[in-house]
């Protein structure tokens, strides 16, 4: 066997894992029928797979708890999501899905996905859980630039992500190196998170 023949096979599992992981993180939480497939369901899926690839510390999340999943101001991915955890559960706790509002106290949310919201209200969200441990997702122009820590999209007709890694890090959340991988952009300032 030659040494190429030697890397080839590792090249080969190389990509094969980053394309099972993607299709985990994509399609891994549900079996979405082909009609069911709409952007509240496929935003509702990545909801759910950002709190799969998230560590939350163990005082903020103990194991005897819920984890709760709020929904800010958006009813279809609200429904999406109630459908996509129903009968799960993330790491042996039961999932509750919470309607939100703006000005609703959300300090107490593990993960919060926000929708619909101008920049000046995504401030003033963003800004409400600053400090905590709470896993912000929005889908709004810039909104891991705003404070947000995860921002999903469409870009040339695919889902996409970037992550804002300095924020997570400063809310005490290990994001997994798994879904570092697949984010189209990871936002990080040099040095941080390191003592």
């Amino acid at each position: 066997m030659t040494g190429h023949a030697a890397t080839s096979p590792l090249a080969v599992t190389g990509r094969r894992c980053l394309a099972a992981a993607a299709a985990l993180l994509l399609l891994g939480v549900t079996t979405i029928r082909a009609q069911d497939v709409t952007e509240p369901s496929l935003k509702a899926a990545f909801v759910y797979n950002f709190a799969k690839f998230t560590e939350w510390p163990d005082d903020v999340l103990p194991a005897s708890g819920s984890f709760s999943a709020c929904v800010l101001d958006d009813g279809p991915v609200g429904d999406a999501l109630e459908r996509v955890v129903k009968g799960r559960q993330l790491s042996g706790r039961q999932i509750v899905v919470q309607r939100v509002r703006p000005g609703s106290p959300l300090r107490g949310c593990h993960l919060l996905f926000v929708s619909g919201l101008n920049e000046s209200q995504v401030g003033s969200v963003v800004a409400a859980v600053r400090g905590a441990s709470v896993l912000t997702i929005g889908d709004g122009d810039d909104f891991a630039r705003l404070g947000g820590i995860a921002h999903v999209f469409v870009e040339n007709g695919k889902m996409r992500f970037d992550l804002n890694l300095d924020l997570a890090r400063r809310s005490r959340l290990q994001l997994s190196s798994k879904l570092l991988s697949l984010a189209a952009r990871v936002h990080e300032t040099p040095g941080a998170g390191q003592k």
